[in-house]
């Protein structure tokens, strides 16, 4: 049996998506159980869901790679390191299971974004270039893509909560209009 090279990125990218959902769907779990401390604010809760969702679109172009015949170990390289800011952006952003239920919910989230939102950011930009690598150039989902590192730029220097509150809805907006858009087949 040969294995191609495309097969093997393809494995070790699904492998780490996997772990990271994985890694939220533990926490969402932690969270829903009225035993555990473990608890986020709204905000919180909703980046954390936000950031499933990049989770299951990046698995969903998994296929993409095998457009690609003969991988190089840098491309291989570079492929890997979108899952990996995502994996280190939820596994910061994840409410710490050590916190007590009655911590200001608010301040942790607003602890953690600044690290959360540049490894945010700095994965948005790793699709615009995996666009290039794999031939489809430019396109207008990678403008989303750059509006919503442009605004993961912003929050991470802003304690602002209100700031915070309104971002989230844009980016929240910008993701599902690029799910809606990618399902007419406008984009992909």
């Amino acid at each position: 049996m040969e294995l191609s090279s495309s097969f093997l990125v393809a494995m070790m990218f699904v492998v780490l998506v996997t772990m990271g959902i994985g890694n939220i769907l533990m926490s969402l779990a932690s969270m829903v159980d009225r035993r555990s401390p473990l608890t986020a604010s709204r905000l919180h809760l909703s980046w954390i869901v936000l950031i499933l969702l990049v989770y299951f679109r990046l698995f969903w172009h998994t296929l993409d790679f095998f457009s690609v015949e003969e991988w190089q170990f840098e491309g291989f390289l570079y492929v890997m390191l979108g899952p990996v800011l995502i994996l280190f952006a939820s596994q910061v952003l994840l409410p710490d299971p050590s916190h007590e239920r009655g911590d200001d919910l608010d301040e942790n989230y607003l602890n953690v974004s600044r690290p959360f939102f540049l490894f945010l950011a700095g994965s948005q930009l790793w699709v615009n270039g995996v666009d290039l690598l794999l031939g489809g150039g430019l396109t207008p989902a990678g403008a989303m893509n750059g509006l919503v590192a442009v605004l993961a730029i912003w929050l991470a220097f802003s304690r602002n909560r209100t700031v915070h509150v309104f971002v989230a809805a844009a980016v929240w907006l910008t993701v599902l209009s690029g799910l809606v858009l990618s399902g007419l087949g406008v984009f992909g």
